[in-house]
Formats: structure tokens, C-alpha cells, sequence
């Protein structure tokens, strides 16, 4: 289940890489057509915003795998290694529990907006359901990944 997981992880973070390839060429594309006095297609604008959104909750999980999210260790550095592990527990407990009440409002939210039929009107109509659909599965990998660290940390204490 690890190594599926892994490869899944490692999948959305190649998906996210190459969205942001989309926004910086994209983004490239329109500066350069201004200054040569060329009309840039209207949608850019838009699908840089989706991607922005998916990006971030593309990666995340994959991020937190790695230990490459934002942490400050002004406090911890100065723990002993049996503090740094019951924080780490604390980290994983708050984290899931966290991640796991995003997940869930977001799952709502998602799917009032599918039920409604809410369309994102802007230059390309999208259904706002399609754009929204990242956040709960981004939030739900996060719960498994902290889930997996947490287990890690235990068996970390234990063996102490």
C-alpha cells in the first residue's frame, strides 16, 4: 500500500510540475504577445488560476512526505529527541484532525456546487465543481500522509 501510495503522490506531484510549466510558459506567452502587439487568448488569466489552485493541493501531500513543508525550527532545535518526538506527535494528531475537517467541508462544498450546476462564468465556462474537486482529495491525502507519519512516529517512541 506504501509504494501505491508513493507512486500516487509522486504522480500528482508531476502533474503539478507540469501546470506550473503551463503558467510560467503561459504567462511567458502573454507578456511577449503585448509587447509585439498580438491579442493573447482571454483564457490564459482563468486557467492560470485553476492551476495555481491545483497545484498547491497537488503537492502538498507529496511536500509533507518529504518533510519540504514550511516548518519553523526556531523552538524544536532546541528539543531534546524524545521532545521532538512527542511534538511530532502532536504535529501528526492536529494535522489530521485538521486536514481531515478541510477535507470535509470541502467534499460539501464541492458537491453543493455540482448539485446546484454552478458554472464558473468567465472566458471558458467551467463548472465550478471541477475546479473546487482538488481541494477535498488534496486535504484527504494530507489526513493519509499525516496518518502515515504518525504511525512512523509511534513506532519511533515505542522502540525507545
Amino acid at each position: 500500500m506504501d509504494n501505491f501510495f508513493d507512486k500516487l503522490l509522486n504522480s500528482m506531484a508531476f502533474i503539478a510540475g507540469f501546470l506550473l510549466l503551463f503558467v510560467t510558459f503561459s504567462i511567458s506567452y502573454t507578456i511577449f504577445s503585448r509587447m509585439v502587439g498580438i491579442n493573447s487568448p482571454v483564457w490564459i488569466v482563468q486557467f492560470n488560476e485553476y492551476s495555481l489552485l491545483w497545484i498547491t493541493f497537488l503537492g502538498t501531500a507529496w511536500l509533507l512526505a518529504r518533510g519540504k513543508h514550511v516548518s519553523i525550527d526556531l523552538l524544536t532545535s532546541r528539543f531534546s529527541q524524545q521532545k521532538k518526538l512527542y511534538f511530532k506527535l502532536f504535529h501528526g494528531i492536529l494535522g489530521t484532525i485538521l486536514c481531515l475537517i478541510f477535507s470535509w467541508y470541502g467534499y460539501w462544498v464541492t458537491l453543493g456546487q455540482f448539485k446546484r450546476g454552478i458554472i464558473d462564468v468567465q472566458a471558458v465556462d467551467v463548472p465550478k465543481y471541477l475546479i473546487l474537486i482538488i481541494i477535498p482529495i488534496g486535504f484527504i491525502l494530507l489526513v493519509m500522509q499525516f496518518v502515515r507519519q504518525l504511525i512512523k512516529t509511534l513506532k519511533e517512541l515505542t522502540h525507545r
